[in-house]
């Protein structure tokens, strides 16, 4: 599986294609403009390959979205703390249609890990929490949902990211629980996912070395086919996570990596990078193959995975028309709502009250990406739409007179607004914020747009939305406003 570099194929690109080599593509957001840009976009992926090319997309939810003018799910643990699985089935209803209307057939969700870290600096919000029997639950209504509508679903990350505190799109993790722990914390979702029928599971670059004292599950033996394959059964197909992440191109090229994730059992390597990255790749996997490095019964083994998940799940002509139903946008606005967790008593503001809300005018979306987002300005513009008077305050650049920036103001909202948790010094803040606001009479709130875990540490009363998306931020301001 490849990536390609915009949002329309090069004649490199349409090359590569054509040769039939290639048996899927990823879409990331440099792909996307509009869902009808990206329907014309893979119906012209399929002349070129064939109609058995897989064509996949992250499309999780929360803050892992690639493609957004078609039904998105909140994020995994707003589903989770809901914990209704007809709700988080037809929500993966929902964005199986929008997908499909595109000719995707393969989402690469759920995710499928415990988040039991709360430190955990790629995951949190992603997963639907911390609890297995919770995770396993949802993680096999998700799959179901997906799949109804004809879009295979992905475990992802095995055998488990949760318990991480390093991003392997930056370095290599190591999980250093015994393996009974393992199946007791992070293997059941994928057991449950596996029993409802899940089209693919994705590797995880990370060292178990209960399992693989040396390798990373992406490139291990023992990971995908002592453990998936033979131990929990698994025979649908086997993508591995990107192997452009650090966690892997550090150590091992990704031709490299390549023919070593399909010696350990994966189906379908995930190259990112530039045509001669993915020629590279293609001809050492041939390589391998001629000189008896790769197993030819094993390849072709894989080969057949393939062929019954495109069988099972074919792209569909794409009709960009018919990604959304009635209903679609009702279910969702449900989803975000009851989504929400609150601590404490939070006060409402009456329609036309002065609220001053504390936010970072922008943040960095990962540290893999370097995106720049601006999660408060949805809550700001639901707020507003509300009859509420906003102004905005930094909270990593506060005035020394806070008082005064509070003057003529009814209500202080402070809006947590990054993936991992945020640096101390914005916690302090945060602390000041809300002593500025009980010297001033003020009800203080803080609104968690992203991390869950900042309500653990921030004073007052929270509403936590798992999310900083339109729905999530018209949740929120229905909670707070009238």
């Amino acid at each position: 599986m490849i990536d390609l570099s915009g949002p329309a194929v090069t004649p490199e690109e349409r090359d590569l294609l054509a040769e039939g080599r290639v048996a899927g593509v990823c879409l990331f957001g440099r792909n996307v403009r509009d869902r009808y840009q990206v329907a014309d976009y893979v119906a012209e992926l399929r002349a070129l390959a064939g109609d058995d090319l897989v064509v996949a997309i992250d499309q999780e939810g929360g803050g892992v979205v690639r493609l957004f003018d078609v039904p998105v799910p909140p994020a995994a643990m707003a589903l989770g703390a809901a914990d209704d699985p007809e709700l988080t089935r037809a929500v993966a209803r929902a964005a199986a249609r929008g997908l499909r209307a595109v000719g995707v057939n393969l989402d690469f969700a759920p995710v499928a890990d415990v988040n039991s870290n709360p430190a955990n600096p790629v995951i949190a919000d992603r997963s639907f929490g911390a609890d297995p029997e919770l995770v396993s639950r949802h993680v096999a209504a998700f799959v179901t949902g997906l799949q109804e509508e004809d879009v295979g679903a992905t475990l992802k990350h095995f055998p488990g990211h949760g318990d991480t505190d390093v991003d392997s799109h930056l370095a290599l993790p190591t999980v250093a629980r015994p393996l009974a722990a393992l199946r007791r914390v992070e293997l059941p979702p994928f057991v449950a996912g596996i029993a409802a029928g899940a089209a693919a599971v994705m590797s995880a670059h990370i060292v178990v070395p209960a399992l693989d004292p040396s390798l990373p599950c992406t490139l291990s033996r023992a990971a995908l086919r002592g453990l998936l394959r033979e131990e929990l059964g698994f025979d649908g197909v086997i993508v591995t996570d990107a192997l452009d992440m650090r966690a892997i191109s550090e150590r091992w090229p990704a031709p490299v990596a390549a023919v070593m994730s399909l010696a350990a059992g994966a189906d379908l390597p995930l190259t990112l990078g530039p045509v001669e990255e993915h020629r590279a790749a293609l001809d050492a996997i041939e390589a391998a193959l001629d000189d008896g490095r790769l197993a030819r019964d094993e390849v072709a083994a894989s080969v057949g995975r393939l062929s019954r998940l495109t069988a099972r799940f074919p792209g569909a002509p794409p009709d960009p028309d018919g990604a959304w139903r009635d209903g679609d946008e009702d279910v969702l606005a449900e989803a975000a709502r009851r989504g929400l967790v609150v601590t404490g008593e939070p006060t409402r503001f009456a329609p036309g009250a002065t609220v001053v809300l504390a936010a970072r005018p922008e943040v960095t979306a990962s540290a893999a990406s370097q995106v720049r987002v601006r999660p408060a300005e949805p809550l700001a513009r639901a707020l507003e739409a509300r009859g509420v008077s906003v102004r905005r305050l930094d909270p990593t650049a506060l005035p020394a007179d806070l008082g005064g920036a509070l003057a003529g103001a009814d209500a202080l909202v402070y809006a947590s607004t990054t993936r991992t948790l945020p640096p101390q010094e914005e916690l302090e803040a945060a602390s000041r914020l809300a002593g500025a606001a009980r010297s001033a009479g003020l009800p203080f709130v803080h609104v968690g747009l992203w991390n869950p875990y900042v309500a653990e540490r921030v004073p007052g009363p929270s509403v936590v939305a798992f999310g900083f998306r339109d729905l999530q931020a018209r949740a929120v301001a229905e909670r707070l406003v009238g």
